[in-house]
C-alpha cells in the first residue's frame, strides 16, 4: 500500500472512529488480527472499552492530528488531544475542567488495514490537568 493510502486509514481511524464514536468504521480499517499494545485486552475489545471509557469521562474530547509521518507499513502520529472532564475518569469524579495534553501514536497498516497500535498519552498532565494532584 502506498504513503497516502496508509495515511488515510489512520486519519480514518482518528476521525471516524476516534472522534466521531463511528465504531462501524472499525470492521473496515480494523484488521481481524488487530493487536493494541495500549488497551486490555489487547485487542478490538479492549480498543473499544478504551473509547467507551474515555466517551464517558470526556464526552466532547477530540484528537487533533499535529503531524503524521509514514515510512513504508508504519504511520507516526503526534497528537493533541483536548476535552472537558465531565464524567468519573480513574476514581476521579468529574471536574468541569478542561484539557489539553500531548500524546503519540504508532500503527501498523498491511494491506488497508491496522494491524497493531502502540500509544502514549501524557497521563501526569492530564490528572494535573483535571485536579486529580489535589
Amino acid at each position: 500500500m502506498s504513503n497516502s493510502t496508509n495515511r488515510d486509514v489512520i486519519k480514518r481511524f482518528v476521525t471516524e472512529a476516534w472522534n466521531e464514536n463511528k465504531l462501524g468504521v472499525l470492521d473496515e480499517i480494523l484488521d481481524p488480527t488487530y493487536y493494541d499494545y495500549s488497551s486490555e485486552p489487547r485487542n478490538r475489545e479492549g480498543l473499544e472499552r478504551l473509547l467507551a471509557i474515555v466517551n464517558e469521562a470526556f464526552p466532547d474530547h477530540k484528537t487533533i492530528i499535529e503531524e503524521i509521518i509514514v515510512e513504508g507499513d508504519t504511520v507516526a502520529v503526534c497528537e493533541t488531544f483536548c476535552g472537558t472532564h465531565s464524567g468519573p475518569f480513574r476514581g476521579i469524579p468529574a471536574s468541569g475542567k478542561k484539557f489539553e495534553v500531548g500524546r503519540y501514536r504508532f500503527f501498523k497498516v498491511v494491506n488497508g488495514k491496522i494491524v497493531s497500535h502502540r500509544g502514549l498519552l501524557d497521563l501526569p498532565a492530564l490528572l494535573r490537568q483535571i485536579g486529580a494532584d489535589k
